[in-house]
């Protein structure tokens, strides 16, 4: 049996967890980071939140691939350790997540009221997550309303998705670890409250670059808002196995001496010199992540780049990142809105963990705006052990308060008894009201599987046809500026996977004879461009980054590139063949 996305009504859920976060004094952001387990805790009051715990402890190598558990044993040990050691008050957490299979995109309903917003999401998801719906979990915060000259209104909303494996190797491993899993939220998004400024009223976007062991996270964000999220999968660790590889060094060895680059030793030089390529690397991705972010419609130019992470101290990357992307680029600490009143820190203790700790305390911190619901990416089977746990919870203390009205009843007196018997009849009505909310699950449940089998008739009837103008408008809005194309041909493919005959184009031939799994038809552009010679920028690797990320087309081959010098700029012309992918049918983008 298929499980639905995880958007069904939480209200109930959300209004208490966010009443028990505002009663109880403490809540701890857990991070899982492909090196090590961190976690903060911060006290909330009327002045800056308070730092009030922190700590890490350290994972063994491929426990944590990419964000997702490999070794359950050896993170659930770690987090154990960690709040061991770390005097944490609470075991309540908000888990957070980031890896290739955590994404965040902008979709635009039909106006509908707030309560219904996660309904109308879980209905189109289909169309812009790559998830299998039953492998998707799902959360959405709306960004705007907006309404067209003719009246027309509409919503937009900002939807994070996570694959189900992902979001349950985390909670398993905290829930074995003893602690109870009260969120799960994007790294990206507590990056932004962790290091943001919503007292500043920007008027252009900046860039947060997280750069840790095996991920580097860039999200976009203006006045608290993400905008654009990537996540690059390398971090601090390409440059220590390059250490370790020119040195012949293990590599908790390469890991040492890649922490004094700087030093005027022979080793420490020619460990300088072999991380240069892996520098490189990682800033070139960050670079075509911000120019990316340029290249979409309606986005102002990015101000400036807030590094953090421990990768971001590795020495020389911050010069070479000014240089790529000519904006200001700057440290920044998720320490400096805190009040540290409460832990013994001194500067160099500060400057050593405050690189670290920007997720753990974005984790834990509110959205600023009170009307922002944030981010809940928890497995329903989680939302159900919760909602148990209250109803217990509930019960136990109301069967407290009756047994000692009971007690007192035994003193004989008519007016005790009274107040018992009123305890007991009070008992009844607070568990039935409990037990009324869970038919809400079997409700939830119909509609949805009423959903699935309306969209299943309509799927069979335009899955596999190509809807040309769809793939047209993407194709249009991707290409890199300075391009343009020269030639255009386009194929349908039959069930048997053999092109149709709408053009004259055969499958592409750089993009293999035998089609992308799940193919609907294939694409043969050729392209285009005149460029600065002295440009910094790869206008056929911006064509294949821009058109990998579009759901509707697979990795782009290219052929015949050629570069031809014209005075003070370069000729560019290359051809490139793509397959459709069922992303691009009638059916996806309502052409049908």
């Amino acid at each position: 049996m298929l499980r639905p996305f995880v958007t069904i009504p939480l209200h109930w859920w959300e209004q208490d967890r966010d009443q028990e976060i505002g009663d109880m004094a403490q809540v701890v952001g857990l991070d899982i980071g492909t090196s090590a387990v961190r976690a903060a805790e911060l006290e909330f009051g009327s002045g800056a939140p308070v730092l009030v715990a922190f700590g890490q402890v350290g994972l063994p190598p491929g426990a944590i691939v990419d964000g997702e558990v490999q070794d359950a044993s050896a993170v659930s040990d770690a987090i154990a350790r960690l709040w061991q050691n770390g005097k944490f008050q609470s075991k309540s957490v908000v888990v957070g997540i980031a890896g290739l299979r955590a994404i965040t995109r902008e979709v635009d309903l039909p106006w509908v009221p707030d309560e219904d917003v996660d309904s109308a999401v879980r209905f189109q998801s289909e169309e812009v997550i790559p998830f299998p719906p039953d492998k998707t979990i799902l959360s959405a915060q709306v960004l705007s309303d907006n309404t067209a000259s003719d009246g027309t209104k509409t919503r937009r909303v900002l939807v994070a998705a996570a694959h189900r494996d992902l979001v349950e190797g985390v909670v398993n491993a905290a829930e074995k670890a003893g602690l109870i899993v009260e969120g799960v939220d994007l790294v990206s998004s507590a990056l932004v409250r962790a290091l943001g400024d919503p007292s500043v009223a920007a008027e252009r976007p900046e860039a947060i670059v997280s750069i840790g062991a095996g991920l580097t996270v860039v999200v976009v964000h203006q006045h608290g808002r993400p905008q654009f999220v990537r996540t690059i999968g390398t971090g601090g660790n390409a440059a220590t196995a390059a250490v370790a590889s020119a040195l012949d060094l293990p590599l908790v060895d390469a890991e040492g001496i890649k922490r004094r680059l700087g030093e005027a030793s022979a080793q420490v030089t020619s460990a300088e010199s072999a991380v240069q390529p892996a520098i490189a690397e990682l800033v070139g991705e960050i670079r075509n992540s911000v120019q990316y972010f340029a290249t979409l419609p309606g986005r102002a130019p990015i101000a400036r780049v807030l590094l953090t992470g421990g990768g971001a101290r590795l020495r020389g990357l911050v010069k070479e990142l000014r240089a790529q992307v000519r904006i200001p680029v700057e440290h920044v600490s998720p320490l400096d809105r805190l009040d540290l009143s409460r832990i013994d820190l001194d500067p160099e203790q500060a400057a050593s963990i405050e690189p670290v700790l920007a997720t753990p305390i974005g984790l834990a911190l509110p959205e600023p705006n009170p009307s922002v619901k944030k981010f809940n990416l928890v497995p329903p089977e989680i939302v159900q052990r919760a909602f148990e746990r209250q109803v217990a919870r509930r019960a136990f203390v109301a069967a407290g308060v009756a047994v000692l009205l009971l007690v007192a009843a035994s003193a004989g007196r008519f007016l005790q008894v009274h107040s018992a018997q009123n305890g007991v009849s009070n008992l009844h009505t607070a568990v039935a009201a409990l037990n009324a909310q869970i038919p809400r699950y079997d409700k939830v449940v119909a509609i949805n599987n009423e959903l699935r089998v309306a969209k299943s008739q309509v799927t069979t009837l335009g899955g596999t046809a190509v809807d040309w103008s769809a793939v047209v408008s993407q194709l249009g809005g991707r290409i890199p500026a300075g391009l343009s194309v020269i030639t255009f041909t386009g194929a349908g493919l039959t069930t048997g996977g053999a092109a149709a005959s709408t053009t004259s184009a055969a499958s592409p031939t750089s993009a293999g004879t035998t089609p992308a799994p799940g193919a609907i038809g294939s694409l043969t552009v050729g392209l285009s461009g005149n460029f600065p010679s002295s440009a910094h920028f790869d206008p056929v690797a911006q064509w294949i980054d821009n058109l990998t990320a579009s759901p509707m087309f697979s990795p782009p081959g290219v052929s015949a590139v050629a570069n031809t010098p014209a005075g003070a700029d370069t000729s560019v012309t290359f051809t490139s063949a793509l397959w459709l992918l069922p992303t691009s049918n009638l059916i996806k983008n309502a052409g049908f």
